[in-house]
């Protein structure tokens, strides 16, 4: 059986069969009549929402969790899109491996944003000190070069493979940003570029292959703070004790509300900074990836789409202009 082209399928009504990936285990909620299964199938181009309304059914992931299986599923919606599974078995195809799924975001085009948001961030007061500081702390062997291969995600915002850095390079655009329109901070341009660059770098221990890693409830923000602590000395060394201390409040404050609350300055504006970032690249990718006329997003309810093509010209002598000269009325 195929690798199932989820976008091509996700169409309400369409009856579809194929092979999916089922990277992270699927939560049991309780309905109205009976409980029913809600988890997500990841593929290299999107990822869709399934749900299994009969126990017979989703009894088969419940016993083998996540993994590859052989689905037929047919488009629904209800708050937006979702795939009803109707058949579900474990793959038996050995030629099919997870990596098959997994979304990845191009190496070169890793590195070349990498670069240029140092440069940025070079022209505005940070150190050659502090780039090699955070050289020394992504090549620690700890991480196992997972901070450029790890996701930022498991459902939400770049989780792809190489997301953590991708993430992590479009907050430090951010903060260049935050730095040229407020020039009294520049003087703390190393603290906010290294601790920017670190808010996140216990994703690498949380997560594995964007799937939950096997101690992932002891969260990233834990997680990060142990493993910063390997650079204590070098980081008093090079500044002192004040920015060690910072750079762990933005560690474990940098999600606002939704975890401790921020304790420094610089700890909420490295929330905001993560904040617009992520919550950004989330309602863009899913608008990109869904196929109705609203986006749904948490208690706002639905969003209407950016019109995205609409206001590009059209040359006067592509197929589209040609159709649209005979079509128009």
């Amino acid at each position: 059986m195929p690798i199932l082209n989820l976008t091509e399928a996700a169409v309400k009504g369409k009856v579809s069969e194929g092979t999916v990936l089922i990277n992270a285990v699927p939560s049991i909620r309780s309905g109205k009549k009976n409980d029913f299964m809600v988890g997500n199938f990841l593929s290299q181009d999107a990822q869709f929402e399934f749900r299994v309304w009969e126990e017979e059914i989703y009894s088969t992931i419940q016993a083998h969790g996540s993994g590859i299986y052989d689905v037929e599923v047919i488009g629904s919606e209800y708050n937006g899109f979702y795939f009803t599974v109707r058949r579900v078995e474990v793959s038996r195809n050995e030629n099919i491996s997870k990596h098959d799924f997994l979304p990845k975001i191009p190496a070169d085009q890793i590195k070349n944003n990498w670069r240029n948001a140092m440069a940025k961030l070079r022209d505005l007061g940070t150190t050659e000190a502090c780039w090699q500081l955070i050289q020394t702390v992504l090549n620690a062997p700890e991480l196992e070069g997972r901070f450029t291969i790890e996701g930022a995600a498991i459902y939400y915002h770049d989780n792809k493979i190489g997301g953590l850095v991708n993430h992590t390079t479009k907050t430090l655009n951010i903060l260049a940003a935050i730095l040229e329109n407020n020039p009294e901070l520049q003087e703390c341009a190393d603290l906010l570029a290294f601790a920017v660059t670190v808010h996140d770098i216990g994703k690498v221990f949380e997560y594995d292959d964007l799937a939950p890693a096997k101690y992932w409830y002891a969260n990233h923000r834990v997680r990060g703070i142990e493993f910063i602590a390997l650079f204590k000395d070098a980081i008093i060394d090079l500044y002192d004790e004040t920015f060690y201390r910072q750079v762990q409040s933005v560690i474990s404050g940098h999600h606002g509300d939704f975890g401790d609350r921020p304790t420094s300055i610089a700890a909420a504006i490295v929330h905001y900074i993560d904040t617009l970032e992520s919550q950004t690249t989330g309602l863009l990718q899913s608008m990109l990836q869904t196929k109705s006329d609203q986006i749904r997003f948490g208690d706002w309810g639905f969003l209407e789409p950016l019109p995205i093509d609409r206001f590009k010209s059209i040359p006067e002598d592509s197929p589209e202009a040609l159709e649209a000269y005979f079509t128009e009325k």
